[in-house]
């Protein structure tokens, strides 16, 4: 897609998201192909943390017109191409370093794929990523709307709104 495109569609979901509406940002969001584009969520195969994730993140996918897509363990190593190509916005959880989640948050950077990290502790995330956008929260103390928040403006807007994790 030529720059002049991804500008005029950027412009296009910024009109629908200020108008409030979601079937024109859905429209605005497909690609070439009127698939819906992806939030493609990677998480560690951790209970409280897929509860979490399933809990919020759909609504929001769904709020900003995306399919909500969240592969765990040993089902991110057979992540289908077509599922990158389609990707949106990449949210990553890093809570415990899974190796796979890693390894994909690289190769969707090196595809030019936007990318959310989120950890519950700062040391889980690799130094080289810390230029990335990233959120901590924590299920223990419940403190959680950060994250919430940051997935939703990084949902439906640029990437140029997110601070990188310093």
């Amino acid at each position: 897609m030529s720059g002049h495109a991804e500008k005029l569609r950027l412009a296009d979901r910024a009109e629908a998201i200020l108008r409030n509406d979601r079937s024109a940002l859905r429209r605005a969001k497909q690609d070439e192909e009127h698939e819906p584009a992806i939030l493609l969520t990677l998480v560690p195969d951790c209970g409280p943390v897929l509860d979490f994730m399933d809990a919020y993140v759909p609504e929001i996918a769904e709020i900003a017109g995306l399919q909500y897509v969240r592969l765990i363990g040993s089902a991110l190593r057979n992540l289908p191409e077509k599922c990158m190509q389609r990707t949106f916005l990449l949210l990553a959880d890093l809570t415990g370093r899974d190796e796979s989640v890693i390894t994909l948050v690289y190769e969707a950077m090196g595809q030019g794929r936007r990318v959310l990290l989120a950890a519950q502790d700062p040391g889980e995330i690799p130094a080289d990523l810390r230029s990335i956008p990233a959120v901590l929260y924590s299920l223990e103390t419940g403190e959680f709307d950060g994250l919430l928040q940051a997935i939703q403006a990084s949902a439906c807007s640029t990437m140029e709104d997110m601070v990188p994790l310093v």
